[in-house]
């Protein structure tokens, strides 16, 4: 096979020997030419698997870098591929899941909405648009989904991709505008007639009280003062929370403003324990003393509540230097939060006090956002809740 196909014999007879040298000599001629044509379509193969293969590397980076995540199933339900982005997202590790099929790594009601598609998909259906909520790693998540058959040029089913978006801070943000809408409008219409409605009582009270000598109107004159009042700390806190005052931002400590924070609760609370422990290279934060010292005492309120005023608060303050954050957790060993009240904690007007209004967590996470910071929660081991705050360290 490596010999020269080129050579010619040249030699020319009418005879027998004539004809086998003229075969001879196309024999090697339609070898050689065969040869470069193999060679030919060798070098073609080479150059298209070359470009197949960039163009897959390219597909896999392409797939690895974008903020969706994307996870790819056979037609068996055999999980083929995920990206960082789902990974990150769900929490999860691909050597765990790559080459299992999805029922045996799905549980519960996620098994459920996945063998939902997996019904609508055998009944015709290539596209699905679906919301989902998750508790991943302790913390709530939401996710808009879009899920698509995949074919091949015969029209056969092959698979499916899934994309999803992490949308969790859109919509959390989309509620809390327009929760703050709807309390900027009650503040704004209900706090005007409060002031008359509060002075006229007194009035007719001042006027009338000793010439009617009536305990029922007095009572009465006095509790229509007393519930103006009550309104109005009402409509004070809708108003803090739809235009909370402009942060006038210091250099602060913010250990400094954990213990004086602490120490509004050393009397009174008898059969509560509440512990500090901050790292010694914490540095100073731009904040806003006042802000940031209802945050935590709304925090800790929470805490106490949770405890149900017997339970220990641990208050604990470290630094990054690596991504220049400043973390404080205040966990406390009360019941805890269920992942179902998770989802919904930082938003207005939900409580899970019998008289809490739900503004209080609310005000704190904007508090927390004002100084580019992120608030969430998680469970405390072994017991209770930890809220968990990073604040950026300025230079």
């Amino acid at each position: 096979t490596d010999g020269d196909l080129n050579y010619q014999i040249d030699f020319e007879t009418d005879d027998e020997i004539g004809t086998l040298i003229k075969s001879f000599n196309l024999m090697t001629k339609q070898l050689a030419t065969g040869r470069e044509q193999i060679a030919l379509s060798g070098e073609m193969l080479k150059q298209q698997n070359a470009e197949l293969e960039k163009g897959r590397q390219y597909i896999e980076i392409v797939l690895e870098n974008i903020s969706a995540g994307v996870i790819s199933i056979d037609n068996k339900g055999t999980i083929m591929t995920i990206n960082k982005a789902a990974e990150s997202m769900l929490d999860i590790n691909s050597r765990d899941i790559l080459n299992h099929n999805f029922k045996d790594v799905l549980k519960n009601d996620y098994l459920k909405i996945a063998n939902k598609i997996n019904t609508q998909v055998a009944q015709g259906q290539e596209t699905l648009r679906i919301p989902l909520s998750a508790t991943v790693s302790g913390a709530p998540k939401h996710f808009f989904l879009n899920f698509n058959t995949l074919k091949n040029d015969q029209d056969k089913n092959v698979g499916a991709v899934l994309v999803f978006d992490d949308v969790t801070e859109l919509e959390k943000a989309q509620r809390v505008a327009a929760w703050r809408e709807v309390a900027r409008r009650i503040a704004h219409e209900v706090k005007n007639p409060l002031t008359p409605i509060k002075l006229s009582a007194q009035r007719l009270k001042r006027k009338y009280g000793k010439e009617i000598n009536d305990d029922v109107f007095t009572s009465c004159a006095d509790t229509i003062v007393e519930h103006v009042d009550l309104i109005k700390n009402l409509v004070n806190q809708f108003a803090a929370f739809a235009k909370f005052p402009d942060a006038n931002v210091t250099q602060c400590r913010i250990e400094n403003i954990v213990l004086e924070t602490i120490a509004l609760y050393r009397e009174g609370l008898e059969n509560v324990d509440i512990k500090s422990r901050f790292a010694e290279n914490i540095p100073m934060l731009k904040l806003d003393q006042q802000h940031m010292k209802q945050a935590f005492i709304n925090l800790v309120d929470n805490a106490v509540y949770a405890v149900n005023k017997k339970g220990t608060i641990l208050i604990d303050i470290s630094y990054d230097e690596i991504l220049k954050i400043v973390r404080i957790e205040i966990a406390d060993t009360g019941k805890g939060i269920s992942d179902k009240e998770k989802t919904k904690l930082f938003e207005p007007y939900f409580s899970t006090k019998k008289s809490g209004m739900g503004l209080g967590l609310a005000i704190v996470h904007s508090i927390i956002s004002d100084h580019n910071g992120v608030i969430r929660v998680q469970d405390n081991k072994p017991e209770g809740a930890k809220f968990i705050i990073e604040l950026p360290a300025y230079s």
